[in-house]
């Protein structure tokens, strides 16, 4: 199978569609990457691994438009990873003891940024929208000195709740549940659950602030406002980089709806989008995403 990896993109794929796996439309796996399955495996649309990636499970399914980019190492007994998944440069995703309790569940627009490292030596879940930020450890096991000299050893499954940010050097400990909305701040060892909408911090990491304390939700009034504000600047990206455009083209529709050419609905009520027909559509939901609004391609 290792051989496979030197093998140009189209070829690769047609060796591996021979053995059973399904690979979607304009998936591109680069050179030197290789997929190491005991199963049958499923690759979404127009996703796309780096080069030198290294995957390797007994189950494994990748859903669209995802980009798991160079020198990344995913090996875990089970891996399931969403829509709309970045995994960049240098991730180490491997489970340091495999069994059957080995698994990895990435769901829709997580992003796993460079240099981090996640053992999911039982259950680790990252649910959608969180990021890992860079430098980052996920553990779920403690265990290298002997039990039998008194040293602890432990197991335990990790939960990292949707929209969760973890930002730099932060360390998740074995048992782990961190809530919904919650960020945890820079160089944070956190050994114990958090709730959803904190802000947590230190070592071992304590809730410092509540959601309404340092990010109070602004009126409807301030929303438009904010969107304007954006939409103006995405207009401004869009001159610079020569890209033609007309102000009737995109509409705001007060802070509940844009509308792009009278096709493309984005819903920031359901953050949900209909897929992208042009590059300015593209580009705005890119755009938007700068700003932490995200959305999610309708069926």
């Amino acid at each position: 199978m290792l051989t496979f990896g030197l093998l140009p993109s189209g070829l690769k794929k047609v060796l591996y569609r021979l053995q059973g796996n399904h690979i979607g439309r304009h998936v591109k796996l680069s050179w030197g990457s290789v997929i190491v399955c005991k199963n049958k495996f499923t690759i979404g649309d127009n996703s796309r691994i780096g080069h030198f990636t290294s995957i390797n499970g007994r189950t494994f399914q990748m859903g669209r438009n995802c980009n798991i980019r160079s020198a990344v190492i995913i090996h875990a007994d089970n891996i399931q990873i969403g829509n709309e998944v970045v995994i960049s440069e240098t991730a180490i995703l491997r489970a340091g003891h495999r069994s059957e309790r080995s698994s990895l569940i990435i769901d829709d627009l997580v992003h796993i940024f460079p240099s981090t490292t996640i053992d999911p030596s039982r259950l680790v879940h990252l649910k959608e929208e969180c990021a890992v930020g860079p430098g980052c450890s996920i553990f779920t096991h403690g265990s290298y000195k002997n039990i039998l000299d008194g040293y602890p050893v432990h197991y335990g499954d990790v939960v990292i709740g949707e929209r969760v940010e973890l930002t730099y050097n932060v360390f998740v400990a074995p048992g782990v549940t961190i809530g919904d909305d919650t960020i945890v701040g820079y160089g944070s060892y956190v050994n114990h659950d958090l709730p959803d909408h904190v802000m947590a911090a230190g070592l071992p990491a304590t809730v410092k602030r509540h959601k309404e304390q340092f990010a109070p939700t602004p009126s409807e009034e301030k929303k438009e406002e904010l969107l304007k504000d954006i939409i103006s600047e995405f207009k401004k990206h869009l001159s610079y980089n020569g890209i033609p455009y007309t102000d009737k083209q995109i509409e705001l529709m007060g802070c509940n709806e844009i509308i792009l050419d009278g096709t493309t609905h984005f819903n920031l009520a359901t953050r949900r989008c209909n897929p992208p027909k042009d590059n300015i559509a593209i580009l705005l939901r890119r755009f938007l995403s700068r700003y932490g609004i995200r959305f999610k391609l309708s069926e």
